[in-house]
């Protein structure tokens, strides 16, 4: 936007409610306090109706969800100390947060619990009881700001998801506004709950409080009343949302962690989660709890059923029985639903695998896919892993340059056939060794001499100097 004044798009010539109507129109907060800064007269035109025009750019910002999204921000967040729980049926007997002039002897705040979890804080100041249903009051600059990351952080889940569930062609959304709408409240309603629920405390403190049954019972009449507030459809769509960042949590850990840290790690909220798959890493959900606590290692009943326990009791009350498939709370139509893997004709739907969502493999033991036993040699694998994780070279680098090099009895197959599983992990399998052979030369290693026995050498298994010896990446000659 032009700084040359009142003259800028010929402001001087238009009356306030246009202007007031290009303010109402910005996609961002940002964007906002740019046209304000521009001068004198558009920061006037914002000054007479600031909470309108920011209310304009919010639903700009966040769509139809801004209820569940401002709700989120403002939410009466109680201290969560021992001797405190949050049940919604009893909101006024718990304070909502410590007052910033209480000072122990050391100055600081007493019995302070500070919530640094990025997905919006409840902040120092005591907030005003709301609810979804409250007329929406002027946001403040830190409202603002925290609205604005939220919905960032609910676009980008939105997008994996119409990627995993929707249309596996696209990249961006490709959800109905309608879809769209359904996904972000249930994504904010599922943000509050883990805010609410969420307890970051030590071990001695969780173990202490497992012990109590009437603390226990507390909680999960919290956590019941919570979600009981909303209709059977609301649930569903809850529940959809629960099943996807379940999925993103499984992709992070690998089967054998998941049963066992799925609660402990969704507790955390959809932001951590998100980064966690992100960065394909763990880190995330260490540094949001305890790292005792993510070793799996005891039956933590604070966490176990954290949405599972009170929406089976519910669903017993009401006499409903979900439907088996959680997506259809979310959408009216699937893309590709009857579409098949281009070679062996299976119909697989949005589990088949493009070029689109090749970089979704990172769950693939590709060291598996290895031919022969060189899944087992060491030295192999340790260099397949190293380029894997590398910023250059993800699983869709691995597939598209397989298929660069493919060999002649795979000449028909092509980059933008979609294929099954089954046909994907036959093309890798196939040629994963000739491209770490060709991969490790481009970085300079220098080819050793072929053993004989090739991928099927025994000794390259248990005798590193072996493996490193000899090159194993090639044809058994013998």
């Amino acid at each position: 936007m032009s700084t040359a004044g009142d003259t800028s798009f010929g402001a001087a010539n238009l009356p306030d409610d246009i202007l007031g109507r290009f303010l109402d129109a910005a996609p961002d907060f940002d964007t906002l306090n740019a046209a304000v800064g521009v001068s004198k007269r558009w920061q006037g035109v914002f000054v007479t109706h600031p909470k309108a025009i920011a209310l304009s750019v919010a639903h700009n910002i966040v769509g139809p969800a801004l209820p569940q999204a401002v709700c989120f921000l403002r939410y009466p967040y109680p201290e969560k100390e021992e001797d405190s729980w949050a049940d919604p049926e009893d909101q006024e007997e718990v304070d909502s947060t410590t007052e910033d002039d209480t000072e122990d002897e050391d100055g600081g705040g007493a019995n302070r619990r500070v919530n640094t979890r990025k997905e919006g804080k409840p902040g120092t100041k005591k907030p005003e009881p709301f609810s979804e249903g409250d007329e929406i009051s002027e946001l403040s600059p830190q409202e603002r700001t925290e609205l604005q990351g939220n919905a960032g952080i609910v676009s980008q889940l939105e997008e994996i998801f119409s990627l995993r569930h929707k249309d596996r062609t696209s990249e961006t959304s490709r959800l109905t506004a309608l879809e769209s709408h359904r996904f972000s409240r249930a994504m904010y309603r599922v943000m509050l709950y883990c805010q609410l629920f969420y307890w970051p405390l030590n071990l001695d403190d969780i173990d202490s409080m497992e012990d109590d049954l009437e603390a226990l019972e507390k909680i999960q009449k919290g956590r019941y009343t919570m979600l009981n507030q909303y209709s059977t459809a609301e649930l569903l769509e809850i529940r959809a949302v629960v099943a996807f960042l379940h999925e993103l949590i499984k992709v992070v850990l690998g089967n054998k962690l998941f049963d066992d840290g799925k609660d402990i790690c969704i507790s955390t909220g959809p932001a951590v989660i998100l980064q966690a798959y992100l960065t394909n890493s763990s880190d995330p959900f260490d540094d949001a709890v305890e790292p005792e606590v993510m070793d799996g290692n005891e039956d933590n009943v604070f966490f176990g059923g954290f949405f599972s326990i009170p929406m089976k009791r519910i669903w017993k009350e009401r006499k409903t029985v979900p439907p088996e498939s959680e997506w259809d709370a979310i959408l009216d139509v699937v893309c590709g639903k009857s579409d098949a893997c281009a070679q062996c004709g299976v119909v697989a739907g949005l589990k088949l695998w493009s070029e689109a969502n090749w970089k979704n493999l990172i769950n693939v033991d590709f060291c598996a896919l290895l031919p022969g036993k060189l899944g087992q040699n060491d030295i192999e694998t340790e260099a397949l892993m190293d380029l894997f994780m590398s910023s250059t070279c993800g699983a869709e680098v691995i597939v598209a340059e397989i298929l660069d090099m493919k060999t002649t009895d795979f000449a028909a197959w092509k980059k933008d056939d979609i294929l099954c599983s089954a046909c994907l992990d036959k093309l890798i399998g196939a040629h994963l060794h000739l491209w770490l052979l060709k991969r490790k030369a481009q970085d300079g290693w220098k080819p050793t001499e072929n053993c004989w026995y090739g991928y099927n050498c025994n000794t390259q298994v248990h005798k590193r100097t072996h493996a490193k010896g000899r090159n194993h990446l090639c044809i058994p000659v013998r």
